[in-house]
């Protein structure tokens, strides 16, 4: 498709910190600017940590300077809530220059708005933002983030004024179809873009990150996330480590990532005694050395759309250990370009003990083997402008 010179997009994403969604989407923005595209990003709150990374031909519009409000919420007692009344004031504060910050949208035009993630309220997007088609991206199987169909209930709500749904997988799509009856005809399939490219030169970019190995037979295990048990079953890891140190293998099980659970799982790792086992790297603005480095990347989530850090590690030439989560067999082949296995902690344990012993087996899935489709960046721009401009992809 040529470049849409003069054609506009707004994208609403509610804080740009990292994670898989943020950095596809940075890299969606990047590569719709290479095509033309004036592009808005609208931050419902600023400060993230990505938004150094975003590219300088995006316009970026925060909503609310700054995080505030979640000091208030946790606090238990009246003593505590009186200490946390300024970050009320100032959450309701910021809500006002919010608020005050979105009138402009209603006199700019757009070719296409889009929610970038599910769970963000559409109402900016859908009320406000004056857009010839509005969108919203899917990133998860709905069954496995919207228990209590919350979600769900949102999007069935807004869905008589989004134009098309754009789910990252298969299985993403057909959770959206059967949780929200109003995306039905109007919703498909665009794997996010990846630059394999690109990621493969930040591979190069830095030296090996770990350190030496303790023994020469010493396996490397890579886990890269947020540090947050209720997606990531980082709980779990510490217990699968704890029963891999207990068999007297040896490895070294590398985190990189932070979350709301590092405080958590630091203890838990101190209690099983595994800090000589289980180490955290902390957050990561390039983990593609990290890759390449070491001998197995683990995906252990409790559940995933389509998984960000597969794509990378794969990208990047990887083995890959993975457990059954949505979206899965649209990347690996088990045994060809990966190893997929039941998503509990018995087998968990059971499948890196064999590869901890068995080298060659993990030295058969280390390769770039991935799918066309998901490899393909061109065809996803191409079904990505297709959409934004109303036509057929």
């Amino acid at each position: 498709m040529p470049a849409a010179s003069g054609r506009r997009v707004l994208f609403h994403y509610p804080i740009l910190n990292m994670g898989g969604a943020e950095k596809s989407t940075l890299r969606l923005m990047k590569a719709l600017a290479d095509q033309g595209w004036a592009v808005t990003l609208v931050l419902t709150t600023g400060g993230g940590q990505l938004e150094a990374d975003v590219d300088p031909r995006v316009e970026i519009v925060r909503l609310r300077p700054g995080g505030h409000g979640v000091r208030f919420a946790a606090a238990r007692g009246v003593a505590e809530r009186l200490k946390a009344l300024p970050d009320l004031l100032a959450y309701g504060m910021g809500r006002l220059i919010g608020a005050i910050r979105m009138l402009p949208f209603l006199w700019r035009r757009f070719d296409a708005a889009a929610v970038m993630i599910h769970g963000l309220d559409p109402l900016f997007v859908t009320r406000v933002v004056r857009a010839n088609r509005k969108f919203v991206w899917i990133r998860n199987d709905l069954k496995g983030i919207d228990p209590d169909g919350w979600i769900a209930a949102q999007l069935q709500r807004y869905a008589a004024s989004v134009d098309h749904f754009v789910s990252v997988s298969g299985v993403s799509l057909q959770s959206l179809l059967e949780a929200v009856p109003g995306a039905r005809g109007k919703a498909s399939v665009v794997y996010n873009v990846l630059d394999a490219e690109g990621m493969r030169a930040l591979g190069q970019a830095a030296a090996d990150p770990f350190p030496p190995r303790s023994a020469p037979e010493e396996v490397r295990i890579l886990t890269v996330g947020r540090l947050s048990n209720r997606d990531k079953a980082i709980f779990r890891l510490v217990e699968v480590a704890r029963a891999l140190k207990d068999r007297g293998l040896a490895f070294r099980w590398y985190l990189i990532g932070d979350g709301p659970d590092r405080r958590a799982l630091e203890q838990r790792i101190a209690d099983a005694d595994v800090a000589d086992r289980v180490i955290l790297m902390g957050q990561s603005g390039n983990p593609f050395p990290a890759y390449r480095h070491a001998d197995l990347v683990a995906m252990v989530s409790n559940h995933e759309g389509l998984c960000g850090v597969i794509n990378e590690a794969k990208v990047s030439g990887a083995a890959v250990l993975a457990v059954k989560v949505s979206g899965i067999d649209e990347q690996l082949t088990d045994g060809d370009n990966g190893w997929v296995i039941d998503n509990d902690q018995t087998a968990i344990i059971e499948a890196l003990s064999d590869l901890i012993r068995s080298p060659e087996k993990v030295a058969r899935v280390r390769n770039d083997r991935y799918p066309a489709a998901i490899l393909d960046d061109a065809l996803k721009l191409d079904q990505i402008e297709a959409l934004f401009l109303g036509h057929r992809p």
